[in-house]
């Protein structure tokens, strides 16, 4: 039994229970916001943006407030990212592809969804983490095959290759899903107003 490995397991533990719990508290408020006249204002400047400032609504002003709405929200993932990793290193967000993630996210979950935003970024984050080691295996399954079928030898730097295979699967991933459900995997529900 090692103490620290437990301590470290206990800690980890608690900060994602607490994570989960402020995602939970999140979840609940988007929802509130969503269904509410604000909310239903946004959508509506969203769809149509010239009928509504048309209707009365200051655009710009609801812009600026969505602005600060997602800035608030991102700050708080920033603050919880940092005190996870305990380090933070700018060098590390410079590459396009954590931008690009986060809009696979929405597209994959569904726009105008929280719920499908929420799941499209667990699907982005198995598939990203998990691609790597399944092709990894796979190279190696044929690396063993083809050695003993027929005398291949594989080049040296398989681990690089499984490694870009994140991005292969990433974009099969959003093709197969832009072909058979464009509006996401779980898509925004349109609410009729009569």
């Amino acid at each position: 039994f090692d103490p620290t490995a437990a301590s470290t397991l206990y800690i980890k533990i608690g900060y994602g229970l607490m994570f989960a719990a402020v995602l939970i508290i999140l979840l609940v408020l988007a929802q509130l916001a969503l269904n509410s006249p604000w909310g239903r204002m946004m959508r509506a400047i969203r769809d149509n943006e010239v009928s509504a400032a048309a209707m009365g609504k200051d655009i710009n002003r609801r812009r600026l407030e969505m602005f600060v709405v997602g800035n608030f929200i991102i700050g708080l993932g920033g603050a919880a990212l940092i005190t996870f990793t305990t380090i933070f290193d700018p060098a590390a967000f410079a590459p396009l592809n954590h931008t690009f993630l986060v809009w696979v996210m929405v597209i994959l979950g569904g726009a105008g969804n929280n719920l499908g935003t929420i799941f499209g970024a667990l699907l982005v984050y198995v598939i990203w983490t998990m691609s790597e080691p399944v092709a990894l295996f796979l190279f190696m399954l044929a690396e063993r095959s083809g050695e003993s079928l027929f005398g291949w030898e594989a080049p040296a730097d398989l681990h690089t290759r499984a490694l870009q295979m994140r991005v292969f699967v990433i974009g099969l991933t959003i093709t197969l899903v832009l072909r058979f459900a464009p509006k996401g995997l779980l898509p925004e529900k349109v609410v009729r107003h009569e």
